[in-house]
């Protein structure tokens, strides 16, 4: 079952990077056949695709939902948009707390964009208290990984550069 839907995948990416405008619906089809196996990186893409609207109308709620099953299935990116998505309440009921939980899963995976966001609701006390320290720890660790957004905090201070919410 999952070598089918690694091929179905597969064959979406490599429509996907030769002639997307034209296999649009080609290109959904098999994504959607890929998620009903429960591939991750389909039920990522296909999240991603219904959150910017691309094939179908934009659906936010359908995007959280896909992203929710690839997060289950370890799939760090899928989780890193359902933080967004938490914080936001895009899709999904504002919660900060579950996105500070998301970006803390993903930034002890090694993710780095999730480590800078970690440190920005720690900086604030986005979905946890307010630890300015820890916060600090945090870009240093984004910086030490060249995070472009931490990098050019560096000369700044231990804070983030913006407020929130994320950029998307």
């Amino acid at each position: 079952m999952q070598e089918a839907a690694d091929a179905l995948y597969q064959r979406a990416q490599r429509l996907a990077t030769t002639y997307r405008e034209q296999n649009v619906a080609r290109i959904l089809a098999l994504l959607e056949e890929a998620a009903a196996f429960e591939h991750a990186d389909a039920l990522f893409e296909l999240g991603c695709w219904r959150h910017h609207g691309i094939g179908a109308d934009r659906d936010d709620a359908r995007a959280a939902g896909l992203w929710e099953r690839a997060s289950e299935r370890g799939h760090l990116e899928a989780r890193f948009a359902l933080a967004i998505a938490c914080e936001r309440g895009a899709g999904v009921e504002k919660n900060a707390s579950r996105a500070f939980g998301f970006y803390a899963s993903c930034a002890d995976g090694g993710h780095l964009s999730a480590r800078y966001e970690l440190g920005r609701c720690r900086y604030y006390g986005i979905g946890t208290f307010v630890d300015r320290a820890a916060a600090a720890g945090d870009f240093r660790e984004a910086r030490r990984h060249g995070h472009s957004e931490a990098a050019c905090d560096a000369g700044e201070s231990d804070g983030p550069r913006r407020m929130p919410p994320p950029v998307w």
